[in-house]
């Protein structure tokens, strides 16, 4: 008797046991809810804006992927803690989510822009790149996996990683970035890397042999050449008193290019434009025919991104502390450096545009060695050591300088 009752018990246990487990399983693969992915949304062109803002220098160009930058970070908001996870949550605006939700909404947002439409293409791809033995938390590595398909290496921080790290950016952005890092520093631990891949073809191309080089206004009044596409067709358009807009699709029309040319110059125009200004334009664009003429041209641009987001409020992120203990409980960690490359090119056929995010984290150096570096001008004397008589002395600004 009691034989039987302890099979039953074990029975009912394992039972019991798989009814949790596959409920457990079921509320883990719910999918994201739609007001979540709206919210992210909203969260992320709203940073885009405060950013573009806060890198805006009159006069030089900048372009930047909100989409990469928000990748990047949330892979590692999943890693963060106390008052450094509050400071992502401010900055980028993740404050309504708990991890569940934000994860989820993260996975189908991504899932939502990624396009394999023939003449419209997006692709997203994210990489962990881990220092061979620095211990990290399962559910850190787990979490990017699944809900931000992140290929996590753990491998020796040495040149060959360099250029794997390289080699990876570079295929993922189809060669138009191929260096985001020249070196691993020897406190880093981890670099975590996003790379955005975006090919257009307009639904309606522009015809080369209306492509003219003619002049182009700079900030300052002056002029240079420029070639200018042209077409005359009828487009989704709006002209105001501060600005004309035209929107051009791509392929079947899912993704398109927004220009705004401002009648009172950029850098003034720049103190309108915010996230729900920009939204409110596109809602009120509408067709008509217009003669449109449009710069074909091809940027570049890099950026450390450290002092801008400490601006924004991410203070501690960049300070040693335990901030990302679900990365590593036992290490005072930080950021070291976010970098952001871009690359934009537009012409007749098309526009293609792409995106690399990288943020290096480091840990407290074991070497407390300091380390003086004379590569920059410099004072140097020469004196005698028991009378302190100053013998010598300069200011030696180019040592090669004869």
């Amino acid at each position: 008797m009691k034989k039987r009752i302890i099979n039953f018990s074990i029975l009912l246990f394992s039972i019991v046991f798989n009814i949790i487990c596959n409920a457990n399983e079921k509320v883990e693969n719910l999918p994201a809810k739609p007001a979540d992915i709206y919210s992210l949304t909203q969260a992320q062109n709203k940073f885009g804006f405060k950013m573009l803002k806060q890198l805006h220098i009159k006069g030089e160009n900048v372009f930047i992927s909100p989409t990469s930058i928000n990748t990047a970070f949330g892979m590692l908001h999943n890693g963060t803690v106390g008052a450094v996870k509050q400071e992502f949550e401010k900055v980028f605006g993740w404050g309504n989510f708990n991890n569940r939700s934000f994860n989820s909404a993260n996975k189908a947002l991504i899932n939502s822009l990624i396009s394999k439409e023939e003449k419209s293409i997006l692709e997203i791809a994210n990489s962990i790149w881990v220092r061979q033995k620095f211990p990290v938390e399962k559910d850190f590595v787990e979490n990017n996996m699944k809900f931000f398909k992140a290929e996590v290496n753990n491998v020796p921080f040495y040149k060959q990683t360099v250029d794997r790290i390289n080699g990876w950016a570079a295929e993922k952005t189809h060669g138009k970035i191929k260096e985001v890092i020249k070196e691993l520093s020897p406190d880093e631990q981890m670099l975590l890397v996003n790379a955005v891949y975006f090919k257009g073809t307009w639904t309606k191309p522009f015809d080369k042999k209306n492509t003219y080089t003619q002049n182009f206004t700079l900030s300052d009044n002056s002029k240079v050449k420029v070639p200018l596409m042209y077409q005359k067709e009828t487009v989704e358009y709006m002209d105001n008193e501060d600005f004309q807009a035209v929107r051009l699709p791509f392929g079947k029309g899912d993704t398109a290019m927004t220009f705004i040319l401002p009648k009172k110059g950029l850098a003034n125009f720049q103190e309108t434009l915010t996230q729900t200004n920009f939204q409110n334009w596109q809602k009120r664009l509408s067709k008509r025919q217009v003669k449109l003429f449009v710069p074909k041209f091809k940027v570049k641009y890099a950026t450390l991104l450290n002092d801008v987001l400490k601006k924004m409020g991410m203070m501690k992120a960049f300070e040693f502390s335990r901030g990302f203990a679900k990365i590593n409980p036992h290490s005072d960690l930080k950021i070291s450096r976010a970098i952001h490359k871009t690359f934009l090119e537009v012409k007749e056929e098309g526009a293609e545009a792409v995106a690399v995010s990288a943020i290096g984290l480091e840990k407290v150096s074991v070497d407390r060695t300091p380390v003086m570096r004379i590569d920059r001008p410099f004072l140097c004397a020469i004196t005698n050591t028991k009378t302190g008589n100053i013998m010598f002395i300069g200011n030696i600004y180019n040592p090669l300088q004869k």
